[in-house]
């Protein structure tokens, strides 16, 4: 439930930063100077203090930097008197959270006493409780001192305040301090793609603004299976039934049933690019899960483009061979991926043959699969879960992660149809971590679906069957709903 909210100004509660566009040019205009360049771009990173020294070297301004920091504020003051008004919707929205009995404060880059005239100006100041300021905290927004110290004035739970930010960094230093965030649009920033990927709600307008949770989003990057058992086709039904939604890269088209693989089709390079660009520059994934990939040309694009785009909860699922025993990754594309995309990573998902490719160790017995995940993970720096269904004993996963092992039990489901089972676990792996459940927590809720659909003993095809992705709609969603309902 909502009880505190603490609300950044510029370009969160009002439209100011058109000032900072030009108050480098308009200050030497003042002093009957003319600007000899695009200041803004110059200032971008400046502190007052360093735009002060710039002007006295650069355009022989013959003031302290004391008293031209105090002719920029003043004149900046001027404009935020006069000019500067709230953004669309923003009183009737905070209006409703007063009357709900939301307490409310502000924390803010900008001078104390000109928020306060401002909001005063514009018919707001009364819904704001206390205004907070990083020179009064003595920390910039880089640090959540700022937040922690409106927090305990609110005297709120975190769980139940939210912080309302227009600009990514501080946006990010809220939300990794454990606040629930508030994206606000606003087009002098330029990150709007990770601030709705990473903002637990997102504001365009507040007319229409509600506290709606944000579908999650995930990508998966495979190969078709014309079947539908595996591959894309079965990484988007797990996406849907754990209840994020799902987004493709098409690595290569498969010929293919449940007794085998007839012919492959790779992606070109450039088109497998072309289609990450798609998806990353509109919707930013929450999370990636890569899949069949078959060459190694393939493998460097992914690579290169998570790299770019900073993707985060990337499940690698090093696929190079197929349910029936059909290859799907050649030789130098194995030494790609461990090179390139395991690095990576944050969690990879080999089952035994798979692991012991990676590793060049052989597994036998329990002690073998800790070294090997062990091996892996130190290596390439990624948490590893060691599928053990392949082994002849059990079907008990090993999670490696941080240094520490983590056993997940498993009771062997007699079905003989399990094309996709390895699809399938890692795309449930990714759609949790999206949703934000820690690595432990999505392991297991991936495992419980799995589980699930196996049980179903859905039996199609003449060799080893898909499973049933979509077992039980309503008692799967019961969960989901309620918490979706609660907030």
């Amino acid at each position: 439930m909502l009880k505190g909210a603490i609300f950044d100004f510029d370009g969160t509660l009002v439209d100011s930063m058109f000032i900072w566009e030009t108050f480098g040019e308009d200050y030497l205009r003042s002093l009957g100077k003319k600007p000899k360049e695009n200041l803004r771009d110059t200032f971008f990173t400046f502190t007052l203090e360093q735009a002060a020294e710039y002007y006295q070297k650069h355009y022989d301004v013959n003031l302290s930097v004391e008293e031209i920091v105090n002719g920029i504020n003043n004149m900046v003051a001027e404009i935020y008197k006069e000019k500067v008004g709230l953004k669309s919707g923003v009183a009737e929205f905070l209006q409703k959270l007063y009357s709900k009995g939301v307490k409310m404060c502000v924390a803010t880059l900008t001078d104390k006493y000109l928020v306060d005239e401002v909001l005063e100006r514009l018919g707001v100041r009364e819904y704001f409780t206390e205004i907070f300021t990083t020179a009064e905290v003595g920390h910039s927004k880089k640090e959540p001192h700022i937040y922690r110290k409106a927090l305990e004035f609110l005297g709120t739970d975190r769980e139940d305040t939210i912080v309302f930010e227009d600009a990514f960094y501080a946006l990010m230093t809220a939300k990794n301090d454990g606040f629930k965030v508030v994206a606000v649009y606003d087009n002098y920033e330029e990150n709007q793609i990770m601030m709705k990927a990473n903002a637990d709600y997102y504001i365009s307008d507040y007319n229409s603004f509600n506290f709606s949770t944000q579908m999650k989003t995930v990508l998966t990057i495979a190969g078709s299976d014309s079947s539908g058992g595996a591959g894309i086709q079965a990484d988007i039904k797990t996406m849907t039934m754990n209840g994020v939604y799902a987004m493709s890269a098409v690595t290569a088209l498969t010929a293919q049933n449940t007794t085998g693989v007839r012919a492959i089709c790779e992606s070109t390079p450039e088109f497998l690019r072309e289609q990450l660009n798609a998806v990353f520059e509109d919707i930013y994934p929450n999370a990636v899960k890569i899949g069949m990939v078959s060459s190694s040309e393939l493998i460097s694009v992914i690579a290169e483009s998570l790299s770019f785009y900073k993707a985060k909860n990337v499940v690698v699922d090093p696929v190079m061979v197929a349910t029936s025993g059909s290859a799907l990754m050649k030789t130098d594309a194995v030494k790609t991926l461990i090179e390139k995309l395991l690095p990576l990573a944050t969690l990879v998902t080999p089952n035994i043959p798979e692991a012991e490719v990676l590793s060049g160790f052989n597994i036998r017995i329990k002690e073998d699969m800790m070294s090997v995940a062990k091996y892996i993970g130190d290596t390439y720096n990624c948490s590893v879960l060691l599928k053990g269904g392949h082994s002849v004993n059990d079907a008990n996963d090993l999670l490696y992660t941080k240094g520490e092992m983590m056993w997940f039990e498993g009771k062997r489901i007699s079905n003989p149809n399990t094309h996709g089972t390895g699809c399938t676990l890692s795309s449930a792996i990714a759609s949790n971590l999206a949703k934000g459940f820690d690595l432990a927590a999505s392991v297991q809720r991936a495992k419980d679906y799995i589980s699930g659909a196996l049980s179903a003993q859905l039996d199609l095809g003449q060799g080893s069957g898909p499973m049933m992705h979509n077992f039980d709609l309503n008692s799967f969603f019961a969960e989901e709903n309620k918490s979706v309902l609660k907030e």
